[in-house]
């Protein structure tokens, strides 16, 4: 994986992206950590729930009431579990129990639900390429393959398992799967989403409640996005790593050596030193209002840094201040630089954008599109 090759250039080169993957029975998804197996495949099944008009449960946080409810009417439910394969070991899915003349192994409750006959939902495997000892791939082959788990339990034909590992090159601990399982599964090899599709997902799932600063960083240096680590001690940058520091950044907002040790602990010092080089970036915002409100091709003369903080400042003022003084040059930016006024009102809050829509109506009208991708 080349360091120089930007983010869309490695989903087209690196299989299909994770955004794009969908619920196929037996599926396992190939990718580095932190690109989003396990958020998709969560949205998938609320998605696939919801299309089916069943009540979405996540068996990891239903209570004994929940569980109860599930045996009682199975057809109104769909069920999701996520399990961390390395942490699951054959003895957990059989509890004996003596009787008189014979031993019955009890199933967990989890496993009982998915083996309803009128249950569906997915049964999520995740990080199997990790699991280290022979008995736990063992049981994972016959669950995979049989769908049963243990001697006497089947899990219904309505419930999808899917699974998620890492490449040798992200992991090192990664065992390869046997030659008979990798035959009877979907590998799917899956990229990160792109920039702009983290930053969708950052709006819908945030709201205004992250730094939005981290979305014009990557857009202007997008090969920053994700980068194996340059050694085995090291943070560093994936997309679940930029979500981790856009919310930090948002909580901790004074005292500079806690902000930077939280951004070369979430994406390595190599990219960490990068981004707090922009948050350092000293800029006279009065006068350069005052110079683009005459000239607005000043703008082409700023460095990357520069332009960022300044966008990030105008996102900050009042849109009648930006309409009495700065109209010029939002027009300028519009013909010239389109790509970073939708990061100005990206940066916005929603209720500021609005207010912009409503006040700039010629321009937004073109920009829709533009900004739909990022926050529609």
């Amino acid at each position: 994986m080349g360091m120089s090759v930007n983010n869309e250039e490695l989903s087209k080169a690196k299989g299909i992206r994770v955004t794009q993957i969908e619920l196929i029975d037996r599926l396992m998804l190939i990718g580095a950590p932190g690109i989003g197996k396990t958020e998709v495949i969560k949205q998938k099944a609320e998605e696939e729930a919801k299309r089916m008009n069943k009540i979405f449960i996540d068996l990891r946080e239903a209570d004994d009431k929940t569980i109860s409810m599930i045996y009682e009417n199975p057809e109104k439910y769909y069920v999701y579990i996520r399990i961390i394969a390395p942490h699951i070991f054959p003895e957990d899915i059989g509890i004996p129990e003596k009787k008189s003349r014979y031993v019955e192994y009890l199933s967990p409750k989890i496993l009982s639900v998915l083996a309803i006959p009128e249950i569906h939902g997915v049964l999520f495997i995740d990080e199997i390429t990790n699991v280290q000892r022979d008995d736990q791939i063992s049981m994972y082959y016959s669950l995979i393959l049989e769908k049963e788990a243990g001697f006497q339990l089947k899990l219904s034909k309505n419930v999808k398992i899917l699974l998620a590992g890492n490449p040798p090159e992200w992991s090192e601990i990664v065992r390869p799967l046997p030659k008979p399982l990798r035959n009877r599964v979907v590998l799917m090899e899956v990229s990160p989403p792109t920039v702009d599709e983290w930053i969708k997902y950052m709006e819908s799932r945030y709201n205004d409640n992250w730094e939005k600063l981290v979305s014009a960083y990557l857009k202007a240096f997008p090969e920053d996005f994700i980068k194996p680590p340059s050694d085995d001690w090291s943070a560093f940058p994936t997309p679940r790593a930029w979500t981790q520091l856009s919310l930090l950044l948002h909580q901790f907002k004074d005292g500079k050596e806690l902000r930077d040790s939280i951004i070369i602990g979430s994406v390595g010092k190599e990219v960490g030193v990068k981004v707090i080089t922009l948050l350092e970036t000293k800029i006279d915002v009065e006068e350069m209002i005052r110079e683009l409100s005459k000239d607005p091709s000043i703008w082409q003369r700023l460095d990357i840094n520069a332009k960022i903080m300044l966008l990030y400042s105008l996102s900050q003022r009042t849109i009648k201040e930006l309409k009495e003084r700065l109209e010029s040059f939002i027009k300028y930016l519009l013909m010239n630089d389109r790509e970073m006024l939708v990061l100005m009102i990206v940066m916005m809050n929603r209720e500021k954008r609005l207010e912009f829509a409503n006040t700039f109506k010629d321009l937004t009208r073109e920009l829709v599109k533009d900004i739909s991708k990022y926050i529609i």
